[in-house]
């Protein structure tokens, strides 16, 4: 997330340490300083949270900004905090589409694979050796192989619905957005986090993404676009962000 802001402040960088902590009641930020002209606010998959600011930008004026945003951190740690309680570290349960799986860890000695069973359990069969922080990179396999199971079909259904066209689907976990669009090259990059959410929700990252074509920025012109295609689009909104 990023904000542009002047800084009057003509500090030299040799007095300004790089790299220091803040305390705002029981939240703890890493404030960073680099050669940007605007400040960058980031929480991590962990729930961390980062300020980046430029040099001469001194501690008070981070602080200040950081209050001014503060219902934005809440709001993204509490959806953090949610999906660990139903993501135990260990994988012991796995959400997909909706829907919360318990799951069996096993290991064998072909190429990874997941797949369910009859009783609706999700088994996750590793290499031996695969640690426990290695199982989401083969979540993040099949989550994009599972997407595009599903994307696929609904770019097609969508192209002559909105009169836009999309050159192509990329796939990549994310911190902090659901997709992206290059209203340029028309390509759409989306999280591999999607898979988790149901399908309804999935669909309105999709057309979201799309709907940008059209219309680049989220202002009213970009609600009326969304209205109009998906008029319900707030509440999967709510949905999608657990509200």
């Amino acid at each position: 997330m990023n904000f542009r802001l002047n800084s009057n402040n003509q500090l030299s960088r040799k007095l300004i340490v790089p790299s220091s902590r803040l305390q705002h009641g029981q939240l703890e930020i890493t404030l960073l300083r680099k050669s940007i002209r605007s400040v960058r606010l980031s929480i991590s998959s962990e729930g961390n949270v980062k300020l980046t600011v430029p040099y001469g930008f001194d501690e008070a004026a981070a602080m200040d900004f950081l209050k001014s945003k503060l219902p934005w951190i809440e709001k993204h740690l509490e959806q953090i905090h949610r999906q660990k309680e139903l993501e135990p570290d260990d994988f012991s349960t796995v959400s997909f589409l909706g829907q919360v799986y318990p799951t069996i860890i096993s290991y064998q000695t072909i190429a990874p694979r997941i797949y369910f069973d009859a009783s609706k359990t999700m088994h996750l069969v590793l290499k031996p050796g695969t640690p426990i922080s290695g199982i989401q990179k083969v979540l993040d396999a099949w989550f994009q192989v599972e997407l595009k199971k599903r994307i696929d079909p609904l770019v097609k259904e969508w192209e002559p619905i909105m009169g836009v066209e999309v050159l192509s689907v990329r796939y990549r976990r994310m911190k902090t957005r659901w997709g992206t669009c290059n209203v340029l090259t028309h390509q759409i990059l989306l999280n591999t986090e999607l898979a988790r959410k149901s399908f309804p929700c999935i669909e309105y990252i999709l057309v979201h993404e799309m709907a940008h074509l059209l219309e680049r920025g989220h202002g009213p012109a970009f609600k009326a676009v969304m209205d109009n295609y998906l008029p319900h689009w707030r509440l999967l909104r709510k949905e999608l962000n657990g509200k």
